[in-house]
This record gives structure tokens, C-alpha cells and sequence, in this order.
């Protein structure tokens, strides 16, 4: 067993107690108390003020790249600018998206007879149920973003939620999806995850649906679903991409302007496995139910049943000789794309950022994802400036706003920004904030850097709770709603905070540039995976107002009231509070012995022992990093100090951080740079710790006793990789090498 010899709790205050720094005066002219700054700018942000611009920005559906979608970009510019933030501009690319047919001509599945004749056909189209809000029809247009066009006739095999887990199953049990259509469950893992796996079993198409297991537990009578509950109605589809990369597919690891070279492809990336060469087709349970009800063959295991009134059967064949057709059709367009930035300048160090971001694209209305974000972010603006006005308070660092497009279709904006401003992003930033969609309306639910896991927590404890149920209970904080659901059992007086993972926007900031981020929502814990009417026709204000935020908005200005208090603490303590100490004890007694526990657990010493001996020597160095950054954090200076030293110190901070990117990437991936944090090869809704080390772990599972010494070498080659960048952190705090 690995150990260092200090005390998981050897601090002060405790690993996991959130370090409040000593701020007493502001950067620029009278005194200011930064909390009571960030309190008074909470005071200011006005629920109603959010609804109104929830309502204008979700008038009319807008996906990326269409008119509508750039109307929105210009309320956000327009709202931003009379606001009072600075210098508010576009920032635009154009980038190859893909579009689905008309409403006239949608892609649907269909069963039929051995002559042809068509025995059901699915809506194509989702109907509207609040007309007044859903009255747009291409809107309804049922389709995945990406799919290859196709009209396929087949067997049907069903495939569970298509994880390697489904398939081992099937494999056991002596059935094939090669020349099947895969009947694939959404939940527990991205959907172009799912869609890869099935195409690399030989799938020739591929079936989607929402399984009332998950989105509609309590039934699917009228009254168990929308409009009269959060539950999807039986006509819903869930949307969405089918792109396993970021970026437009034509510019890997380059900006796609104007004027640059477009060396990708859409085939190319095909080839590359990063979108599907097969059909693909999302369904609404109804119509599931109309293949399940026919489906013949053996029972799927009880881990693959469902929540429809039937057994689930696997397939192939359905009953009476009927075949299952899939037939897609979409096209691909250059469209401009733009990006909205704005600032508050900050007084002492403008040229670092503490950057708030939210995408506004969305595959139809999009109240929930990802307009609630936006609506709130420009309230979030507004109040800021309106208190700067009031009392003449500047922050000592830049606040960022950033309004993302096309994150839908592969965070599509983001990564191009990225991209193009990576060097000034890696000199200048300080954090990245995301919050992407309201989920639910219970508790807050947040991903985070541990390195800013202390100011995520310090910042709950400082907003009130927007549930009265909740303050009655004695509850009062969402830090005290967040404790009590969610408790990290670990790290005491903490929540459980995963690292953020892939989905959403801080992707590239935290992966690609090694930008510590927090990416948050408010959620329920009942659903389950996420909201039940996700990227459906019904994400419309109606439903944020009476399904999910019903108490006048009060956790939209929950969702604002945090963010800020986030932000405000970032840009405007003396020194940047980042908790180095909790990244540095997660690294000595989570990470490293949970590495050599899986190490050990192979039995395999004739291959794994350089490696192993590689970790045991970056265990010495985890340990001094640990008392290296308790010092630091010990050695705090207030805003007394000359800015300049101050200033030093935040540069040491920020390299910190950098020293966990390696330039060139993972041999499967160069944007994968992070070496403590990425996105799961298997899930890309999913964050994992040394992942590349880990992989050469799963490798050496399944390989052959040839394989065996090149994958020993290649772990500790990976290992002295992480433990280089612990001696990268090292070096970078010393005021000389």
C-alpha cells in the first residue's frame, strides 16, 4: 500500500475547508470588502429581469448557423452593451454543420411486410402540445446531427444502452449485431459513443429511443408526463450530435477562418471513427413500443429491460416476417458561426480573465439547454456593472463573458476560440466557469478543478437557498442542500465534486490548455442521466416556469447569485485562492494509491514492475509538492502587499496549472494534453483521472504475452510522464532552478 507520511488533514483549517482569503480593500479607489461587493451584486440580480430574457431568447427555435440562432447572438450583444460590460463584440468562424430534411419529407423508421407494405411508420415529427410555443415544424423535425444519409432495410438486435457491457452480453450469449440494426436505449453514456460502438460491431444502422424507465418512471398516462409533469410524452425524441470530436471536422487543432486551409473532411473523419458511416434515427418510445411489441427471439437480461408494459426481447427477428426500416436524409452547409465576448476590465490585472461562459445554440427552443445559462449570465452582467456604478468597485482581474455558438453540433465555438487564442488563454486565464443547462430544481450539482473545489464550496455557503421548503428545513445556503444530498464521504464537510468532464464547454479550456474550471447546474437527484425532456420539442419557457423553476424564477437567480460569487472571489482576491493544497492531497491519496491498487490488482510484476517503480518515485515527489503548497497557502498576502510581488505570485499560480499540459497530447489523441484530467474514451459526457495511464492498464488485460513488454514500458513511460509534471509544479512555485 502506498502512503506518504503526512496527515490527509495536516492544515490549518483542514484540506477541504475553503480557504477564505484576507480582503479588505479594493484595487482602485475607496475600501471594499470583497464579499460585500459580491453580496450586494447577488442583492441586485432580478428574477424577473431573467424571465424576460429567457423569453426573448427563446422566441423561436435556433440551431447554430441559422438566421435565427444569429438573432439571438445580437439580442445577447445588444443586452451586454446596454448593460455597461466593455468592449462587447463577435468573434466568427465558419464551420461545417450538418442539417436535417423538412418537415415534409422527414427521416423516419418503418416496419413492413415482406412486399413492402408499410405495417407503421414512425411520426418523423414531434407534436406540438403548448401550441403557442411550439408551432415551428421544422423545429419538430425528428433527426441526430451528423448521421450518414442512408434507406436501410433489416433485422432488428436490441442493444440495451450499447456500453461494452451489452455487447460483452450479447457476444456471450451468441448473438451478432454484423448486417442488424442496433435498437439502442439512450442513457449512461454519450450518444455517439453508442453509435460508435454498435458501428464497430458491424451495425448497418441505428435506432435511438428514450426508455420510460428513465425519462417517464411514473408512467406514461397523460397525466404522468408533459405538459402535466417533467416527464417526456411518448412523442418525444431526444436530439443531438452524433460528433465524437470538437471543432469543425475541416480544421483539427486550427481556427476555421476565412482565410486558412481546410485540410479535413467529412469522409475523413468518418474514416477516423469521429462521426458514424451508418444511418442514424432517433425514435420516441411510442414508436419503440411498436418494434418491441413485434421483436422475437430471447429475453434480454434483467439489466435490459425497461419501463414499457412488455418483455424486451433481443431480436434479430421480428414476428411475422416483418423487416424494421431506417431511412435519414440531411445535409451538410458552411455556415458562419459567432461567438459573443465581453469584459469588466479589471483595475489592477486586467490582463487576466476569470472567464463565465455559456453557449447559446440549441437544437429547438432551448429554455433549459442552454438559455436558462444565457438568460441568467445576462442578468449576471447587468447587476455587475449596475453595483460598479453604484459604489465605483472594480474587480483586480477581468471578468470574460462569453456567449458560445454551435456547442451543440461538438462545442463547436469554444474549441475554435480555443484554438485561436490558446496562447493568450494559457498566459492570461485565470478560471473558466460553465453552467450549460438547468436540469432540475433541487440542488446545485458542480464539476470542478480541485484546484478551485474550495472556492466552489466557499461560494455555496455564501448564497441563499432558492427552495423555502429547503430554509424551513433549516437549510438555508445551497452549500447546505448540496452537503446534505450529496456528501463526499472521503473528504468531510464537502460534497461529493467530480472532476468536469466532457459535454459542455470548459472541455478545451481544462483538457487542451490546462484552464482550472468549474462547470455547474442545478439538478434533480431522482432523474435519471439528465433532465427527462432533453433536447426535446418542449424545452420552452412554459415548462421552465411551471415544470422546473415554479417559485417566480428563484433558482434561475440562484444559478446567477453562485456564479458571480464564484467569479467575484477569483478576480478580486489579492492573490488568486486557488487550493493547490487540494489538488496536491487528492494527488498523494486519492489518485497515486488508487493507481497502485490497480497496478497491483493485475498480478502481472514480470511486466508492470518498472512502472510500478516509477510511481513509488513520484510518490516522494507528491509528498514534498503537498508541503510545498501548504506553505504557499499559508504564506498568504493581503492586498497591503505591493501589487508587483502579488502579482509574481499569481504568475507562479497560473504556470502551476499549465505544468499538468503535455504539448504533444496521448499517442490516440494530441487534443487530449491533460495528464491528470480529460474526457473518458468511453464516455464523452464522462471526465477520468490519468487516463492515458490507465488505458495502457486496460491494454495489458487483453493482450498477448507478446504485447506484454512493449505495454510495461509504455506504463512507465506514462507514469514518468504524470510525475514530470509534478516536478514541472515544483519547479515553477521556487523563485530559482
Amino acid at each position: 500500500m502506498l502512503g506518504i507520511g503526512i496527515s490527509k488533514y495536516n492544515s490549518s483549517n483542514g484540506c477541504t475547508t475553503a480557504s477564505t482569503p484576507a480582503i479588505a480593500a479594493t484595487t482602485a479607489g475607496p475600501s471594499f470588502d470583497t464579499e460585500k461587493i459580491s453580496q450586494l451584486i447577488q442583492s441586485k440580480i432580478d428574477p424577473a429581469r431573467i424571465k424576460a430574457n429567457l423569453i426573448q431568447f427563446t422566441a423561436t427555435p435556433h440551431m447554430a448557423g441559422t438566421d435565427a440562432n444569429a438573432g439571438v447572438a445580437d439580442s445577447i450583444v445588444a443586452k451586454w452593451t446596454a448593460a455597461g460590460l466593455e468592449n462587447v463584440h463577435k468573434v466568427e468562424y465558419n464551420v461545417l454543420l450538418s442539417y436535417p430534411p423538412d418537415a415534409a419529407n422527414p427521416n423516419y423508421m418503418s416496419i413492413e411486410d415482406s412486399n413492402g407494405k408499410v405495417i407503421y411508420k414512425s411520426e418523423g415529427v414531434s407534436p406540438a402540445i403548448v401550441a403557442n410555443e411550439q408551432n415551428n415544424k421544422d423545429a419538430a423535425v425528428q433527426w441526430l446531427a451528423f448521421s450518414a444519409n442512408g434507406n436501410v432495410t433489416g433485422d432488428v438486435i436490441y442493444c440495451g444502452h450499447a456500453t461494452d457491457r451489452e455487447f460483452q452480453w450479447l457476444q456471450t450469449s451468441g448473438i451478432s449485431v454484423k448486417n442488424k440494426i442496433a435498437l439502442i436505449r439512450y442513457g449512461g453514456t454519450f450518444r455517439a459513443d453508442k453509435v460508435a460502438l454498435a458501428q464497430k460491431h458491424g451495425a448497418i444502422a441505428a435506432i435511438l429511443y428514450s426508455d420510460p424507465a428513465e425519462v417517464a418512471p411514473n408512467g406514461i398516462q397523460e397525466g404522468d408526463v408533459y405538459p402535466n409533469t417533467v416527464y417526456m410524452p411518448a412523442h418525444a425524441v431526444q436530439r443531438g450530435t452524433l460528433y465524437l470530436g470538437n471543432g469543425d471536422v475541416r480544421t483539427p487543432l486550427y481556427p476555421s477562418k476565412p482565410n486558412l486551409w481546410k485540410s479535413g473532411s467529412v469522409e475523413q473523419a468518418r474514416q477516423n471513427g469521429d462521426l458514424p458511416s451508418i444511418p442514424v434515427i432517433p425514435i420516441s418510445y411510442s414508436s419503440a413500443m411498436e418494434l418491441f411489441s413485434r421483436l422475437d427471439g430471447p429475453a434480454a437480461p434483467r439489466f435490459m429491460q425497461g419501463g414499457l408494459n412488455i418483455t424486451y426481447n433481443i431480436g434479430p427477428s421480428l414476428k411475422g416476417n416483418l423487416k424494421t426500416r431506417v431511412t435519414v436524409s440531411g445535409h451538410f452547409e458552411e455556415r458562419k458561426i459567432q461567438n459573443v465576448i465581453g469584459y469588466v476590465t479589471g483595475a489592477e490585472e486586467p490582463e487576466r480573465y476569470v472567464i463565465l461562459g455559456n453557449h447559446y445554440d440549441a437544437w429547438t427552443y432551448g429554455a433549459m439547454d442552454p438559455n436558462a445559462g444565457t438568460a441568467v449570465l445576462a442578468e449576471v452582467a447587468r447587476a455587475t456593472v449596475q453595483v460598479m456604478n453604484e459604489t465605483s468597485w472594480r474587480p483586480a482581474r477581468s471578468l470574460m463573458f462569453a456567449a458560445w455558438d454551435a456547442e451543440e453540433y461538438g462545442l463547436v465555438g469554444s474549441t475554435e476560440f480555443v484554438e485561436e487564442f490558446a496562447e493568450v488563454l494559457t498566459r492570461r486565464a485565470v478560471a473558466y466557469l460553465n453552467m450549460d443547462c438547468l436540469k432540475g430544481n433541487e440542488t446545485i450539482y458542480v464539476q470542478s478543478s480541485p484546484s478551485l473545489q474550495d472556492q466552489a464550496v466557499l461560494a455555496a455557503k455564501n448564497v441563499q437557498n432558492p427552495r423555502k421548503d429547503e430554509i424551513a428545513a433549516n437549510r438555508t445556503t445551497v452549500y447546505d442542500t448540496w452537503i446534505a444530498l450529496m456528501k463526499d464521504i472521503e473528504y468531510p464537510g464537502v460534497p461529493n465534486i467530480p472532476i468536469p468532464m466532457g459535454g459542455s464547454d470548459q472541455k478545451n479550456f481544462l483538457d487542451y490548455l490546462g484552464i482550472p474550471s468549474v462547470n455547474f447546474a442545478w439538478i434533480d437527484m431522482d432523474k435519471h442521466y439528465t433532465y427527462p425532456l432533453y433536447h426535446t420539442l418542449y424545452e420552452t419557457e412554459f415548462t421552465s416556469e411551471h415544470l422546473m423553476d415554479v417559485d417566480r424564477f428563484s433558482v434561475h437567480r440562484a444559478i446567477g447569485r453562485y456564479w458571480i460569487e464564484i467569479a467575484v472571489q477569483l478576480a478580486d482576491a489579492p492573490t488568486i485562492p486557488y487550493s493547490l493544497f487540494t489538488l496536491s492531497t487528492k494527488l498523494a491519496y486519492d489518485y497515486i494509491p488508487s493507481l497502485a491498487g490497480s497496478i497491483q490488482s493485475l498480478n502481472m510484476t514480470t511486466y508492470t514492475a518498472d512502472g510500478y517503480q516509477q510511481l513509488l518515485n513520484m510518490v516522494s515527489t507528491a509528498s514534498n509538492l503537498r508541503s510545498l503548497c501548504h506553505r504557499l497557502e499559508l504564506d498568504s498576502m493581503p492586498r497591503s502587499v505591493d501589487p508587483l510581488i502579488r502579482s509574481r505570485r499569481n504568475d507562479k499560480l497560473i504556470n502551476f496549472e499549465r505544468c499538468f499540459v503535455n504539448p504533444r497530447g496521448t499517442p490516440d489523441d494530441v487534443t487530449a494534453r491533460h495528464v491528470l484530467f480529460s474526457t473518458s474514451k468511453t464516455d464523452s459526457y464522462a471526465g477520468s483521472v490519468m487516463q492515458q495511464v490507465y488505458k495502457v492498464l486496460d491494454d495489458m488485460v487483453d493482450a498477448t504475452n507478446a504485447q506484454l513488454p512493449a505495454l510495461g514500458n509504455e506504463l512507465a513511460n506514462q507514469i514518468s510522464i504524470v510525475h514530470n509534471s509534478l516536478l514541472c509544479a515544483m519547479s515553477v512555485l521556487a523563485d530559482q532552478i
